[in-house]
C-alpha cells in the first residue's frame, strides 16, 4: 500500500495516482451505475488512515474539499478508470444528507 510514502506532502490527486491499481480495483467491484458518494465510501474504507490524513490537510471544509478533489480525479481519469459520466444524481453523502454528485457508468 502507501505506508512507505509521506502522505501529508501529497495532494489527493497524487495519492490517487500513486494508488491507481487499487482505485481501479475498487471501481471494478462496484455495481453500475454508481455515484461519487458510493465510491468515496468504498475509498475511505479501503484507505482509512490515509483518508483521515488527506482530510487533516484542510482546516476549513475538509470533507467538501477532499471529496471534490476525488470527484475531479474520477472525471479527469475516466478512460484510465473505465468509467464515464452519466449526469448528476442526488444521493446520501458521508453525513447522511442528500446532495448532488456525479453518477458513473
Amino acid at each position: 500500500m502507501f505506508n512507505n510514502l509521506k502522505i501529508n506532502t501529497m495532494s489527493v490527486n497524487q495519492f490517487m495516482s500513486a494508488n491507481l491499481v487499487a482505485i481501479q480495483r475498487i471501481i471494478s467491484q462496484m455495481s453500475r451505475p454508481f455515484d461519487s458518494h458510493a465510491f468515496i465510501q468504498k475509498f475511505s474504507r479501503e484507505f482509512q488512515a490515509e483518508y483521515v490524513q488527506l482530510l487533516t490537510a484542510y482546516e476549513e471544509e475538509p470533507f467538501f474539499k477532499v471529496h471534490g478533489q476525488i470527484g475531479k480525479f474520477l472525471s479527469e481519469n475516466q478512460i484510465t478508470l473505465g468509467i464515464r459520466q452519466n449526469g448528476k444524481v442526488l444521493s446520501q453523502n458521508i453525513f447522511g444528507e442528500q446532495s448532488e454528485n456525479e453518477q458513473w457508468l
